[in-house]
């Protein structure tokens, strides 16, 4: 007796679910990419308990016709393969298993009219049964409503999360469908509150309606805290917005990545924009950005994963080198900008703390500031500057041997001595070793450093990486190091702490993974040792050195471990603080 069984259809259909279905989210993704396939200038998407209960969109688009209503819910049915080549996609929606999905698992209505007129038809299905097809008024465009989502196969039904959590994925998810179809007016409901409401552009350009579209959806301080990208090459183009450094995230949620116009989920790709920022931020910390690739459609492979989450690069090796070196030319524009939400949490925690405790801290080191004043200025005077001309100002004072205020034409700037300094060391060790003009001292009295025999053994091989970096350290007996030469550039820093440290790092040299970070950790921790300490009183015409240094110095608004080394607060912020506005 044949043990082999031909599957019912709606078993079919509802392992098909299983697949293109996750949870709610997965069908509100589907029901978009039909309406933005259908031109759609307008989407309103109302959900209730998190989709599990209700999951309606309405667009104005293109519609479908009487005909065509009952084979748009049937497997493998689709309007959307203009030729039989899956490497010449380029609708959001092809495999025609979105619709047949959803029915099988709910009780839907759809309602369309791809005329002028308001007649327009119904169609109704409950867990993939047809219930009916008739005539009903209906403007131009379609309405689909899905609701009970799952009632049919409890078992997925179990496995979803809060509705909250059910509704904040649907959030996201319409969010990046706004940033990306900005010609698209959208409207978001969860139980019947509006959540996101975008506009509708008339008469603006294409980089004005992005750039308001970004500011509606994700806030004006994504905008101000971003630069511009733009890179092309073999015909492979990269823009958007990147994050500035220290504008940062604890996770890759706000990494919106986009690929011929196309959501996409790559981690491969987070992987590549981790590495871009990788010299720039804290190891578990993420950039924030908005990344639009664009590339001919037989390029790229859009059929590989059930929801289109991912994609397939034809030559990945060559995108994910030129995203890594897009990336990095672009931040080298960002200069000595740091993030400015650090000044808006001190004016909200400072404001708070006033009306709470009345805490005059920052008050009175602003005061301060303005004491100190007199003492100043005619030194700035006499070197003929003009504030308009240095973004960050002309030190005033320096308080708790650490920080240096600063004023500028539009308010004050708190630096942190050591941050700002070592990372302006650490960039010009690094263009020193890359250009091979690293400038050495010679030691008159060469430092002795005694460490373990066994790792002196394990590392003697070894030491020679160091003279490209200007260190030249030797063996010296069994348990001994010699340090004869070193950069001249940090002359005035603990020898043999340094190279303590250096030889640790060796010791655990699983953490370097690349060439590029083994250079960078070296640097990095002999720019940590060569730069200003914390506790070290400065003259004034020291602190106008190091803001000169920063003002030229390329990533000065972030130390090396990705922390912001100075806080900007405005006049109109210090004026809040005190009141008078």
């Amino acid at each position: 007796m044949s043990q082999i069984k031909v599957l019912p259809e709606n078993l079919i259909n509802q392992i098909a679910a299983g697949e293109v279905l996750e949870r709610p989210v997965s069908a509100v993704k589907e029901l978009l990419e039909n309406s933005i396939d259908a031109e759609a200038k307008k989407i309103d998407i109302y959900i209730r308990n998190g989709g599990k209960s209700e999951i309606t969109i309405s667009d104005d688009g293109l519609g479908i016709e009487k005909e065509d209503l009952e084979k748009s819910v049937l497997r493998h049915a689709t309007s959307k393969l203009n030729s039989q080549k899956l490497t010449e996609i380029k609708t959001m929606g092809f495999r025609g298993e979105a619709l047949s999905s959803i029915v099988s698992v709910s009780d839907f209505i759809m309602r369309s009219n791809s005329r002028d007129n308001t007649e327009g038809y119904e169609i109704s299905i409950s867990s993939g049964d047809l219930i009916h097809i008739k005539p009903v008024m209906q403007k131009k465009g379609t309405h689909v409503s899905v609701k009970n989502l799952f009632f049919s196969t409890p078992a997925r039904l179990k496995f979803l999360k809060s509705e909250n959590y059910e509704s904040l994925l649907i959030k996201r998810l319409v969010k990046k469908f706004a940033l990306i179809n900005i010609s698209t007016q959208f409207n978001l409901f969860i139980d019947k509150k509006r959540i996101i409401n975008t506009s509708k552009f008339k008469h603006k350009t294409s980089k004005n309606i992005f750039y308001h579209r970004v500011s509606e959806i994700l806030g004006s301080e994504f905008l101000e805290n971003s630069i511009e990208i733009y890179q092309e090459n073999k015909g492979i183009i990269v823009q958007g917005l990147l994050g500035i450094p220290t504008f940062n995230y604890s996770n890759t949620n706000n990494q919106f990545i986009f690929v011929n116009g196309r959501i996409v989920n790559d981690k491969n790709l987070n992987t590549i924009l981790k590495v871009a920022y990788r010299d720039l931020m804290f190891h578990d910390r993420f950039p924030q950005l908005i990344l639009k690739i664009e590339c001919p459609f037989d390029w790229v492979d859009v059929n590989v994963h059930p929801m289109k989450n991912e994609v397939r690069f034809a030559d990945k090796k060559f995108l994910d080198s030129f995203i890594i070196d897009s990336v990095k030319k672009t931040l080298e524009r960002i200069g000595h900008r740091t993030n400015s939400l650090n000044s808006l949490k001190i004016e909200k925690k400072t404001s708070d703390n006033y009306e709470v405790q009345n805490n005059l801290t920052l008050k009175e080191s602003i005061n301060k500031i303005e004491r100190t004043k007199d003492s100043i200025e005619d030194s700035v005077i006499n070197e003929g500057n003009d504030l308009r001309s240095h973004p960050l100002g002309f030190a005033k004072t320096q308080f708790h041997e650490n920080y240096i205020i600063s004023e500028t034409e539009t308010g004050v700037i708190i630096v942190d001595q050591h941050a700002a300094h070592e990372r302006i060391i650490y960039e010009k060790i690094k263009e020193d070793f890359y250009k091979e003009n690293v400038k050495t001292q010679i030691l008159l009295i060469p430092i002795v450093i005694n460490i373990d025999p066994i790792i002196s053994k394990n590392i003697g091989k070894r030491l020679n990486q160091f003279i490209r970096f200007g260190l030249k350290i030797e063996n010296f007996g069994l348990n001994s190091l010699v340090v004869r030469e070193i950069p001249a550039i940090i002359s005035n820093c603990d020898i043999k702490k340094l190279v303590e440290s250096l030889v640790h790092e060796m010791e655990n040299e699983k953490d370097f993974k690349t060439l590029e970070s083994q250079i960078n950790k070296i640097c990095s921790t002999m720019a940590c040792h060569g730069s200003i300490r914390s506790g070290r009183e400065l003259q004034i015409d020291e602190m106008n050195q190091l803001l000169r240094e920063m003002e030229k110095t390329k990533f000065s608004g972030q130390c090396n471990h990705g922390r912001p080394t100075y806080v900007e607060l405005d006049l109109n912020q210090i004026e809040k603080l005190f009141g008078r506005k």
